[in-house]
C-alpha cells in the first residue's frame, strides 16, 4: 500500500493539469474544483468528496473500512468530518464539498499522512510530499524557519524550509473558498485530557493493553511484508510485540555502534526470542556517512543527522521485500516520559489525598534521583507558575545574530502550545510532548517507497493516553509506568525493567571524529553563515579543547545536515552544479 497523494484545490475551476510533480502512472481523480492523484486507497463520497488513506472503524476489535454505507457516509458529509473523527480512525486525508460549493480539507490527528500546502491565488496545491510541490533548483529557503529549528523543537511551526509551504497540522481542517481559504483546529488535543471516569491504575494499564494491540494489529492489515525498527527500549518492543507472530513478513532490525549504548542487542535479541521473529543487527558504517551529501533531503526541514544514511544503506542490503517500515517514534512523547516534577503539581492540583502526595513524591525521586526535599521544591515550583503555560526552551548555541533573533519570533507557533486556563501543568506538559511526537522522520519520499508506520500515533491510542493522570505514568519509580503494566507478559522482563536508553550518540561521534574537519570547512564558506544564520566564530572555536560530551559534535553535524539540505534544494542536486547563493541575508531578514 503506497500511502501517498497530490490534490489541487481551484474554486475557481481546475485547469488543464500540467504540473509535473505527478507521479507517473498514479490515477487520476476529479470532483468539481478538486483533483487527486494518488494510488492510496480512496473511499468515494460521490459528488460530496473522498478520503484518501487508511481507514479503521472504532470497534474492538477494529476493522479496516474500505466503502461506507450511505447513511455514515451522509452523516460523515452533513458534519464535515466530525463524524469521520468521533467513529473512525486511521492515516488520511479528506476532502469534503459543501451544497454551498465549498471546499475543506481534514488531516486526521495522527498525523501518519504527511500534508503540506501551497496557497496561491489560482488555487492550493497539498501533497503528502514536499518535492510535489517545489522544485529543486527553483525554490526560495526559508531561513528563518531553519533558524527556529535550530533553538528547538517547540518552536518549530507551520512553516516548512521552502518559503511558501507550510505544513497542515493532524487534526486540523483546512476552508477553502471562492474569497480565500482559512485554518481550523477540527480535533483537539485539549478535549481528551480529563480523566476517564471511574479510572485507577490497574483499568486504565487493562484499557491501554487492549488499545494497544488493537490499533497496531488493525495497521498490520495492510501490508504483507512489515520490518519494525527496535531499539531494545519499550516502546519498539511493544509495536513489535502487537504485531507479534500473527504477522507472517514480520522482521526486526536493530542498528548498532558496538562498544556504546548504541548497541542494544542484549535487549533486542530477547524480544525477538519470545516473539519467535527474525532480527537484522548491523553495526553502523561510517563508510555509508558523507557529511557534504544531504540526509533525507525531502523532509520539511532538516532535522535528520547522519546515522539515517547508515540506515538507508542497511535498508538497501535487506534480502527480500519490505511493504511498511514501522517504529516505535513518538512513544516517549504518547506514553509521558516526563522527568520533572509536574506530577506531583498535578496531584496537588486536583486535590488528591496526602497519602497519595507522598507516594507520587516518593516515585519521582526513585525517578530522577533526587532527594524528596528537592523533588517537593520543584513541584511547588510548577504550581505558583502553572498559569504561565508551557515555556519554550531555546538553544541559541552556535547561532549569529540574525539567527538569534529569528529563532526568538514566536508568530509561527504550533496551536497546541496554547493551554486553555485552568490546564495542569502535567497535562500542558504532555500535549506539548505530543506536538514534539508529530515531527517525526519520514524515511523515503511517500511517492517513492514504502511508507513509515508509527503505529503508536493513532488515534484510539493518542487520546486513551491523554486522558491518564500524570502520577500514574511514573508510579513505582518507573517512567512510561503506565505501558510497562499493559505490556506485562507479553514482553521480557529484561525490557519492562530496563532503566537506561540506547541512543545513535556514540556513532554521531565516530562521524565527527573521522569527517568534523570536512563539516566545518563546508560550513565556513557555506549558506548558512552567509545568511547570518551561524556565528563563524562557533566554527573557529569548534576544533579547539576537549569535545567529547559537551554536545558540540552533534550540533555541528546539525549544522551540516542543514548547509547539505539548503544546497540541495537551491541548487536542484547538490553538490553538482555552480553555487546559487541567492539574496538568503536579504530573506532571513524578511521572515525574522
Amino acid at each position: 500500500m503506497r500511502l501517498a497523494f497530490r490534490l489541487d484545490i481551484a474554486p475557481s475551476g481546475l485547469a488543464a493539469h500540467t504540473d509535473h510533480h505527478a507521479e507517473p502512472g498514479s490515477s487520476a481523480y476529479e470532483v468539481r474544483a478538486a483533483r487527486l492523484w494518488s494510488d492510496a486507497p480512496r473511499i468515494d463520497l460521490g459528488e460530496r468528496g473522498f478520503i484518501v488513506g487508511a481507514l479503521f472503524r472504532r470497534d474492538v476489535p477494529t476493522t479496516r473500512v474500505t466503502e461506507l454505507p450511505p447513511a455514515e457516509r451522509q452523516s460523515i458529509l452533513d458534519t464535515n468530518g466530525d463524524a469521520l473523527l468521533a467513529d473512525y480512525w486511521g492515516g488520511y486525508v479528506a476532502l469534503f464539498i459543501g451544497e454551498d460549493g465549498g471546499l475543506s480539507v481534514l488531516r486526521d490527528p495522527s498525523g501518519m499522512m504527511p500534508c503540506y500546502m501551497r496557497r496561491g491565488a489560482a488555487g492550493i496545491a497539498l501533497a503528502s510530499d514536499m518535492t510535489a510541490l517545489a522544485k529543486p533548483g527553483a525554490v526560495a529557503v526559508d531561513y528563518a524557519a531553519l533558524a527556529r529549528m535550530f533553538a528547538g523543537i517547540d518552536v518549530i511551526g507551520r512553516q516548512t524550509g521552502i518559503a511558501g509551504i507550510e505544513e497542515l497540522f493532524p487534526g486540523e481542517r483546512l476552508i477553502v473558498t471562492s474569497s480565500g481559504s482559512r485554518i481550523e483546529q477540527a480535533w483537539s488535543p485539549w478535549d481528551h485530557v480529563g480523566p476517564p471516569a471511574g479510572s485507577n491504575f490497574d483499568t486504565v494499564a487493562a484499557a491501554l493493553r487492549v488499545t494497544l494491540k488493537d490499533s497496531i494489529g488493525a495497521w498490520s492489515t495492510c501490508f504483507d511484508k512489515i520490518l519494525v525498527g527496535v531499539s531494545g527500549g519499550l516502546d519498539s518492543s511493544i509495536v513489535a510485540a502487537a504485531l507479534g507472530p500473527r504477522t507472517p513478513g514480520l522482521r526486526c532490525l536493530s542498528m548498532v555502534e558496538p562498544g556504546t549504548d548504541g548497541d542494544e542487542r542484549r535487549y533486542a535479541e530477547a524480544l525477538v526470542g519470545k516473539l519467535g521473529v527474525r532480527l537484522d543487527a548491523p553495526v553502523y558504517e561510517i563508510a555509508a556517512v558523507d557529511v557534504t551529501q544531504p540526509v533525507l533531503p525531502h523532509l520539511p526541514l532538516p532535522f535528520a543527522l547522519h546515522f539515517f544514511h547508515a540506515i538507508e544503506a542497511e535498508h538497501a542490503r535487506l534480502d527480500g521485500p519490505v511493504d511498511a517500515y514501522f517504529s516505535g517514534n513518538g512513544g516517549d512523547n504518547i506514553f509521558c516520559g516526563l522527568r520533572s516534577a509536574v506530577p506531583l503539581a498535578d496531584r496537588f492540583l486536583t486535590r488528591s489525598l496526602r497519602p497519595g502526595l507522598l507516594q507520587t513524591a516518593r516515585d519521582l525521586a526513585d525517578l530522577t534521583g533526587s532527594g524528596m526535599v528537592a523533588v517537593a521544591a520543584k513541584g511547588w515550583e510548577r504550581v505558583r507558575r502553572r498559569r504561565a503555560g508551557h515555556r519554550a526552551r531555546r538553544d541559541l548555541s552556535g547561532l549569529g545574530p540574525v539567527g538569534r533573533a529569528a529563532a526568538m519570533d514566536e508568530s509561527d507557533r504550533h496551536p497546541w502550545l496554547t493551554a486553555p486556563p485552568g490546564t495542569l501543568p502535567g497535562k500542558a506538559a504532555h500535549v506539548a510532548m505530543l506536538a514534539r511526537a508529530q515531527k517525526s522522520i519520514e524515511l523515503y519520499p511517500r511517492s517513492a517507497a514504502p511508507p513509515q508506520i508509527s503505529p503508536l500515533l493513532s488515534q484510539p491510542i493518542v487520546e486513551l493516553c491523554l486522558s491518564i493522570p500524570t502520577w500514574y505514568w511514573v508510579r513505582g519509580g518507573r517512567d512510561r509506568a503506565v505501558a510497562r503494566k499493559a505490556f506485562e507478559g507479553l514482553l521480557p522482563d529484561l525490557i519492562l525493567e530496563r532503566r537506561t536508553k540506547g541512543s545513535p550518540s556514540g556513532f554521531i561521534r565516530r562521524v565527527f571524529v573521522a569527517q568534523g574537519e570536512t563539516a566545518i570547512a563546508m560550513l565556513r564558506g557555506g549558506r548558512l553563515v552567509e545568511a547570518g544564520l551561524i556565528d563563524p566564530e562557533s566554527l573557529a572555536r569548534a576544533g579547539e579543547g576537549a569535545w567529547r560530551d559537551d554536545g558540540r559534535d552533534h550540533r555541528i553535524l546539525t549544522f551540516a545536515a542543514a548547509e547539505a539540505w539548503v544546497r540541495w534544494w537551491e541548487e536542484a542536486g547538490y553538490p553538482s552544479g555552480p553555487s546559487q547563493r541567492g539574496d538568503a541575508a536579504r530573506i532571513l531578514s524578511q521572515n525574522a
